[in-house]
């Protein structure tokens, strides 16, 4: 089973025309929408198609991506429960996949033994314009490097990948992200100190380097992810989250691996 978790931020009409991401009626498969800005549209829309597996909940607005999705792993377990192969995808609403592409790419976690896993984000529909979901860890030279390549950690060149099945990157956006239950369980989900940004790379690089386990990136499989990057606003709320979600990371980051030295050492 795959269990598709879906966070709406006012996003009830791109939801609704888009079919819950073009996975509405998929088998094998539940949605669960959480609604951070309650719609009475929206819930109404996932009270009609209950019958198909659409789960809808308004409880505690106002979390952050990260506790949201905790929330809603947590109403899994306590509703439906995980069974042995089931699947846990964090999606974002402005993301529109297919239900082959969710099929093939639970039975490659499944077959390759993966779990952690992501896949091809394009920003068009021609699937033409490369999204930039997977990428290196950040460090202190992002900073200094940011305002030159208008980016804050270095990505990888997807044209390298094509022709392979998977490959381990080092970190990949939350806005498509599948777990195996249980790897989820051992992480504890999502770091809650991480109101918005950066709770995907820490749980990436937590897996990593807590669990050995790496982030997986699938080529061949593709979705299209019309992403608004609210963060580029210099003075924006999302800029403030953003720029202290980065410097938590950074300074967790850098005393772990001051710990660890000192453990060494001694």
């Amino acid at each position: 089973m795959k269990h598709i978790a879906i966070i709406s931020h006012g996003h009830q009409d791109l939801l609704i025309n888009s079919k819950l991401g073009g996975l509405l009626g998929a088998a094998d498969c539940t949605i669960w929408v959480k609604d951070n800005r309650p719609s009475s549209e929206l819930k109404s829309y996932c009270e009609q198609h209950r019958a198909l597996g659409v789960h809808y909940s308004d409880a505690k607005p106002g979390l952050g991506f990260g506790e949201n999705n905790n929330f809603l792993f947590a109403q899994v377990e306590r509703e439906v429960g995980f069974q042995t192969g089931d699947i846990f995808i964090v999606m974002n609403p402005d993301i529109t996949c297919d239900i082959a592409t969710i099929d093939a790419f639970a039975e490659q976690m499944k077959s390759q033994g993966h779990q952690l896993a992501t896949i091809n984000l394009y920003r068009d529909t021609n699937y033409q314009v490369p999204d930039t979901n997977i990428r290196h860890f950040p460090g202190i030279l992002s900073i200094i490097k940011m305002p030159i390549v208008n980016s804050f950690s270095e990505t990888y060149d997807k044209q390298k990948f094509g022709s392979i099945e998977s490959i381990a990157v080092e970190w990949a956006s939350g806005a498509f992200l599948g777990f195996e239950p249980e790897h989820f369980r051992r992480l504890a989900g999502f770091d809650p100190a991480y109101f918005m940004y950066f709770e995907d790379v820490d749980i990436c690089y937590r897996s990593r380097r807590d669990l050995q386990q790496q982030v997986y990136f699938y080529p061949k499989l593709k979705a299209v992810h019309l992403a608004q990057h609210k963060n580029r606003q210099l003075f924006s709320q999302h800029a403030k989250w953003f720029f202290q979600s980065f410097f938590t990371f950074l300074v967790r980051r850098y005393l772990r691996r001051a710990k660890v030295r000192s453990h060494h050492a001694s």
